[in-house]
């Protein structure tokens, strides 16, 4: 029995030893490459990409989310193709492990070059998906119900590209910032960013098409990172809504035509892909490129419903000759998403910018922002209780404990994880913070910039108005002293004192404004100054004065620079409502000087006993600025227009013996203005004013409407640039100015223009006016003298303009030519006494930094 176990047992040691050795052959094991195919620039999957072994020659197609499981190549050395339309094709050489499987992101880079999607047949299927697009765009658009609501989660991050490792450890300014190596981006090895910047917000948003309302509720908001505000204010331009379904949208102040646009057909090329089955329901993919150069368009590709024709999702990147500054790449992508009722909704957007200030191949900057909605309502009734509460028509409401929500609480509410760059920004940003490097260049570059250095509860400067130079000063030196919010939140107290070498007079400010805590939208200033006027412009305290360091440098020759004293005390106080609207009502009390070349004030005195031209002035001014926002700093206050106009009303009087006034009149004034974009043919910006002194007496120049003039090369869009200061009075006018940037409209025709960023536009400015009988009698109107004051005696002065704008980015040229009303002088007076010293052409300059 023994034999016979122990043969059985030798047998089966045998068997299983053979089968053991032939086990590999019969049963392989089969190795897989699971990954993830991804978009360089957005960091979005790239859906239904291919994916192939280049010698094995057997590959997959990515899933609709951008996934994907390959087997591996027997081969020991293969190469890994990944090609999509629009897409470089990326290569990844793979050497195969001993696990039975791997994970790996397959990062593909858009193409760069501008070129067309070729439509080889007959019959394009392409052009007639967009026709279909287009004629379901009604239905399909999410913007055209009445009403919706929903919750909207709202992230932005900023981050540094393309850093060179070696700057922190070969730079001795960026040593002290070495640790940051820590937290670049591991994964891009050839074009490494830095996260820098991060903001979450959770808002209730609301929405109506007619009338057009939106009103947000941010329940809870997170931000860390760099808070300078002219960084946040760039980033704010991407808070616009964009709909790919409107024929064009506005992009940093540029229209763009959608590729899905009535007129798309005229501005695309349109090429029908393949069909792919997502979710159990087919889509057409279809491509578009620009037709043309230097066009603001965009590339992409879309998912189309096969039944209904809406869009799932649509990538947008920016044509790469596009007339944006800076921009070296910008991409849109938009999800939506098919209700119960069949109707589609906004489900995701993702807006990615790489603003280059320095160059393409150089330190940028890569800003991202995505929206996402959840819990979508449709013509909802509390959607319409909730957009009356509005006080204007778009509205955002931030909640008092917005910002003291936890971590708990956002892991909770995203609706989507952080990924691993971003949970690095909260963490590296406390210690950034606290770094006495990173504190002292902060406060290099703002005093360089901005102009004003602070000293805790005091700041200094502007340093551009230390010293400057003038005709009657010769050399002026001023120095200003404010409080910073750390002295007040509400309260602002400025001041400066000037010194004249030439005329051994000092001059000065003081000013005061308060702003009432809370909401109450009030706010109280008063001022005194006894100073030269400086070129200021009546009735504008922002106006640019010529006491600074560079305004000498361009005055037009042969021109000389004419003053007033002014000594002035004013109160004003102001109340400004949620809409908009704001009431002023205002006190002055003026004296003024006048210097060579202009009239002496004595021939300008209307009693014998008169020693002064004296004036007191109370008024009120109102304002209304629908769609404007503004950004508060505790120095000003700066508005950013909306597109609705801007209207302004003023009225003021004053009476003889008021506050020691010589003088009585009621005076009123009116100004609109507002810029319109134009469908495909740019922007139009006007301005229409006008206004009347009522008087029974005559009024020195200094109390009427000196129409503003401008003596250097500088081009100023609120003055005549080919009108001298104080060439013409009047005391009732009305005028308009007009300027339409066409772009590159008429440019693009030129085929070597269409890479260029160069812009066109052309102006107009005219006024009318006229003056009383004894107003002209009193200051002496175009009667001989050194200097002429003019009245335009019912003509119209006017200056017709165009040029480039853009040039090398930054610059500006105005070719202006101008045209003023013959004068009627007595005929036993020579007309040559009386040539204006003006030119009828002239050629301007300035620096605008626009996008």
């Amino acid at each position: 029995m023994k034999a016979i176990l122990t043969r059985t047992c030798c047998l089966l040691t045998v068997v299983l030893f053979l089968f053991s050795i032939r086990l590999p052959a019969q049963l392989p094991t089969k190795k897989f490459l699971y990954g993830r195919v991804i978009n360089d620039f957005t960091k979005e999957a790239v859906p239904f990409a291919s994916i192939f072994w280049k010698k094995a020659g057997f590959g997959i197609t990515s899933d609709s989310s951008g996934q994907f499981k390959l087997r591996v190549s027997q081969l020991n050395h293969d190469t890994l193709v990944v090609s999509f339309v629009g897409f470089e094709p990326t290569y990844k050489a793979y050497i195969p492990q001993q696990k039975d499987s791997a994970w790996m992101d397959l990062v593909m880079a858009e193409v760069k070059s501008g070129g067309t999607v070729e439509v080889k047949s007959k019959f394009n299927k392409g052009l007639r998906w967009w026709k279909q697009i287009v004629a379901h765009k009604k239905q399909n658009n999410p913007y055209t119900f009445e009403q919706f609501s929903c919750e909207l989660y709202s992230k932005t991050e900023l981050d540094i590209n393309n850093i060179n490792k070696r700057y922190f450890t070969d730079k001795k300014l960026l040593k002290p910032f070495a640790f940051l190596l820590d937290n670049i981006d591991s994964v891009s090895d050839q074009r490494p960013f830095l996260p820098v910047y991060m903001t979450e917000t959770l808002s209730d948003y609301y929405a109506s098409s007619n009338p057009q309302k939106t009103r947000e509720e941010i329940r809870a908001a997170k931000t860390d990172g760099m808070k300078n505000e002219s960084v946040l204010q760039f980033l704010g331009g991407m808070s616009q809504k964009i709909s790919v379904y409107d024929n064009s949208s506005v992009l940093f102040g540029k229209e763009f035509i959608s590729p899905i646009s009535d007129w798309g057909d005229k501005y695309y090329h349109y090429k029908g892909a393949d069909t792919q089955v997502i979710g159990g329901t087919k889509y057409f993919h279809l491509l578009f490129s620009p037709k043309q150069e230097g066009e603001n368009t965009f590339s992409g590709d879309c998912w189309i419903h096969s039944e209904n024709w809406g869009i799932l999702k649509i990538n947008l990147t920016i044509s790469p000759t596009a007339n944006i500054n800076f921009v070296n790449r910008l991409s849109l992508v938009q999800e939506f998403s098919l209700q119960e009722n069949k109707e589609w909704m906004f489900a995701k957007d993702k807006f990615v910018m790489d603003f280059a200030p320095l160059g393409k191949e150089n330190l940028s900057f890569i800003a991202k922002k995505t929206n996402s909605y959840k819990q979508i309502r449709i013509n909802d009734p509390l959607i319409g209780i909730k957009l009356q509460q509005n006080h204007q028509r778009n509205e955002v409401i931030v909640a008092d404990n917005a910002r003291e929500q936890d971590k708990k609480f956002w892991s909770v509410q995203r609706h989507e994880a952080l990924s691993e760059n971003e949970k690095k920004i909260y963490q590296m940003m406390d210690t950034i913070k606290t770094i006495p490097a990173f504190i002292s260049y902060t406060k290099a570059i703002t005093f360089i910039f901005d102009g004003h250095k602070k000293l805790g509860v005091v700041e200094i400067g502007p340093w551009y108005k230390w010293i400057s130079g003038n005709q009657k000063e010769r050399i002026r030196v001023r120095f200003d002293l404010g409080t910073t919010d750390q002295f007040s939140k509400h309260l602002r107290l400025h001041g400066y004192l000037a010194y004249g070498f030439k005329d051994h007079t000092f001059k000065g400010r003081f000013d005061a404004t308060y702003k009432l805590p809370g909401d109450k939208g009030i706010t109280l200033f008063a001022s005194y100054t006894d100073d030269l006027d400086n070129g200021r412009v009546r009735y504008n305290d922002e106006d640019i004065t010529t006491d600074n360091l560079f305004s000498q440098l361009i005055r037009r020759p042969g021109i000389p620079q004419k003053f007033l004293g002014v000594q002035e005390f004013k109160l004003s106080v102001t109340k400004e409502w949620p809409s908009k609207l704001s009431v002023q009502t205002f006190f002055t009390r003026s004296n003024f000087e006048s210097y060579t070349p202009l009239p002496h004030k004595k021939i300008l005195f209307k009693r014998s006993f008169q020693h002064e031209i004296a004036n007191a002035e109370i008024g009120i001014k109102l304002r209304y600025a629908p769609g404007e926002r503004t950004f508060s700093r505790h120095r000003k206050d700066t508005k950013i227009k909306g597109s609705l106009p801007i209207v302004e009303l003023r009225a003021a009087f004053s009476s003889d013996g008021l506050w020691g006034s010589e003088y009585a009149y009621e005076r009123v004034g009116m100004h609109i203005s507002q810029d319109v974009r134009i469908p495909r043919w740019g922007k139009l910006s006007y301005r229409i004013y006008g206004g009347k002194i009522f008087t029974k007496e005559a009024l020195p120049f200094m109390l009427m409407e000196i129409h503003p003039g401008n003596e250097i090369y500088y081009y100023n869009r609120q003055s005549f640039n080919l009108m001298n200061r104080f060439e013409y009075i009047s005391d009732r006018y009305a005028g308009v100015h007009i300027e339409h940037n066409i772009e590159k409209k008429f440019l693009n025709i030129l085929p070597f223009m269409r890479k260029s960023n160069i812009r066109q536009f052309w102006n107009c400015k005219a006024v009318w006016g006229d003056m009383s009988t004894g107003g002209r009698i009193l200051n002496h109107i175009e009667y001989a003298s050194e200097y002429k004051l003019r009245s335009l005696r019912g003509g119209i002065y006017t200056e017709i303009g165009t040029g480039f704008e853009n040039i090398f980015k930054i610059l500006r040229i105005d070719f202006v030519w101008r045209h003023a009303p013959l004068r009627k002088l007595p005929g036993n007076v020579n007309p040559g006494a009386f040539k204006s010293t003006t030119q009828d052409f002239g050629i301007f300059g300035s620096v605008r930094f626009q996008l």
